[in-house]
């Protein structure tokens, strides 16, 4: 199978729908991963900022969620095993659990946490080094809607809980990459907004405006990030690393950490379990186990 061929079966795999219409909403954005792919294998030495978590304060107790903060802590142990230079990035709601995400997932990748209240002094520290970034990826990662409000899939305005780090996403020159599920999140303004509306519930109330370069859609952001770094290692074989993060172990190590250590919640059953979007393991773990495979057998 030829590369393009397999990084498509890998995008097709990250994309199975769980009730969400993601496969749907794939379809103008083919060719994304394999986009984003070669952006950043392409470079020596990629410089990048992987922003993500989702906060659900309606959870018991609440949380982010564990959709994002695995593929995000995934994404940053492959540019690092490409050798390039990559911090993690999220605001003060989320912050225990994307650190327990790279805790477990990648010790020593930089956290970098925006507060909720004086976030504009705290963005004017940062975003002159931003501005010098080769890539920033979102990983579910929630956005303003057509409204300037960030939703969650309830369609509840979530702002009061949400740092706007889409100003971090947009400034700059650096190539933007987009991670979502469901509509609202970091780069889904990329997709038509008659497809959110139709497709998604509540399309036209959630729906993201924020665009990027390469739009990545999965049945969870923890498929399409995993179908990233397999795409990363068939550009890339000679980083053997990086198949060994591909493994559903990791995986399995990582979400065990960050519900056990941090209270991350499933979000949607809105509770601290060792689930993802309401999928139980084994069937979260299927489209996992066969981006492993698909990369292996490459």
């Amino acid at each position: 199978m030829r590369v393009e061929e397999a990084v498509a079966e890998l995008a097709r795999v990250a994309a199975r729908d769980v009730g969400r219409g993601s496969e749907a909403l794939a379809v103008p954005a083919a060719g994304g991963l394999l986009t984003a792919a070669r952006s950043l294998a392409g470079r020596p030495a990629p410089d990048a900022a992987v922003l993500t978590g989702f906060f659900i304060p309606a959870a018991e107790p609440p949380a982010a969620e564990t959709d994002g903060p695995i593929g995000a802590v995934q994404l940053a142990a492959a540019l690092r095993a490409l050798g390039g230079q990559v911090r993690l990035v999220t605001d003060a709601p989320c912050a225990p659990v994307v650190a327990a995400a790279i805790a477990a997932g990648a010790p020593g990748v930089p956290l970098e946490v925006a507060p909720l209240r004086g976030y504009d002094d705290w963005a004017a520290g940062v975003l002159p080094r931003y501005a010098r970034l080769s890539h920033v990826i979102a990983c579910e990662r929630v956005g303003p809607g057509a409204d300037g409000r960030p939703r969650n899939m309830r369609g509840d305005d979530i702002g009061g809980h949400t740092a706007p780090l889409e100003r971090l996403f947009t400034a700059g020159p650096a190539f933007r990459v987009g991670i979502g599920d469901g509509g609202n999140e970091l780069g889904m303004g990329r997709l038509p907004a008659e497809l959110v509306e139709r497709v998604v519930d509540r399309g036209a109330e959630i729906r993201c405006v924020v665009g990027c370069e390469a739009l990545l859609v999965g049945g969870t952001s923890n498929w399409a990030a995993a179908a990233l770094v397999g795409a990363l290692a068939l550009l890339r074989p000679e980083v053997t690393t990086l198949r060994d993060l591909l493994r559903p172990e990791w995986s399995a190590e990582v979400l065990s950490a960050i519900v056990e250590r941090a209270g991350a919640v499933d979000g949607v059953r809105r509770r601290a379990q060792r689930t993802v979007d309401g999928l139980d393991w084994p069937a979260y773990a299927e489209p996992l186990t066969r981006i492993a495979e698909l990369v292996a057998a490459a």
